[in-house]
């Protein structure tokens, strides 16, 4: 059974979201035209699918604190990526404004929420689960579409030991389903998948990058060729 550690969450998401808006402060039109790591995406597609993951998150834990249902995405996956279409093309400067707008909503949202309220549960797009997962996603989103962005000033290698610690063991779990077929890696001595086993091995964060399907921001870390795996987005 899949856990979510939401004291961690809690504690880790201001400081994450903080290093997002160090990251946009300095961001430049051409940077946010530019192409990020998700295929098809350049930096502004990504930062404004952070802001707007916010917005959804903010959704679903006020609709859990009144025991109200809400939608993460209202009208579904066409509206969403609609919203993050919208955003996309903005000037670098409204793209960090929307960034850092969202984080204090979703800081509050948080701060508003109950014990009880976190065992509520909400209806993610995928399928429903306990609110607070709501934490735990926010926290994935922000750390690992920030590495998406592809700019020298934050990579896998700035992920912080609480995140990898506490992703790594979550993705692994679900490693086995996401391989391809008749294929088995081997990580830390653990074999995953049928087959003869292919040994994945380099850091942490290269594991945590490939295991959530940036081979572009893995490889240059990992000492053998390791299976693709679907992105996580």
């Amino acid at each position: 059974m899949t856990t979510y550690d939401l004291a961690a969450a809690l504690a880790a998401i201001p400081t994450a979201q903080r290093r997002v808006e160090e990251t946009l402060a300095t961001f430049t039109d051409d940077e946010a035209r530019g192409p990020s790591v998700l295929p098809g995406w350049t930096r502004g597609h990504v930062v404004t699918h952070i802001a707007r993951n916010a917005d959804a998150s903010v959704r679903l834990v006020t609709g859990a604190l009144h025991d109200t249902p809400a939608d993460q995405y209202p009208g579904g996956i066409v509206t969403r990526n609609a919203e993050i279409e919208a955003g996309a093309g903005l000037p670098a400067v409204e793209l960090a404004t929307d960034v850092a707008r969202t984080n204090k909503v979703v800081n509050a949202a948080f701060g508003a929420m109950t014990e009880e309220a976190w065992t509520r549960t909400v209806q993610f797009r995928q399928s429903p689960f306990p609110a607070r997962r709501v934490a735990w996603s926010r926290w994935r989103e922000v750390e690992i579409h920030h590495a998406d962005l592809g700019l020298d000033r934050y990579t896998i290698e700035d992920w912080p030991d609480e995140f990898i610690s506490a992703h790594l063991p979550h993705e692994l779990v679900k490693l086995a389903e996401r391989l391809p077929g008749g294929i088995a890696v081997e990580i830390r001595g653990v074999r995953y998948g049928s087959g003869e086993p292919i040994a994945v091995d380099g850091p942490d964060h290269a594991v945590l990058a490939w295991l959530v399907g940036r081979p572009s921001l893995a490889t240059p870390y990992l000492k053998t060729d390791a299976p693709e795996l679907p992105f996580w987005a």
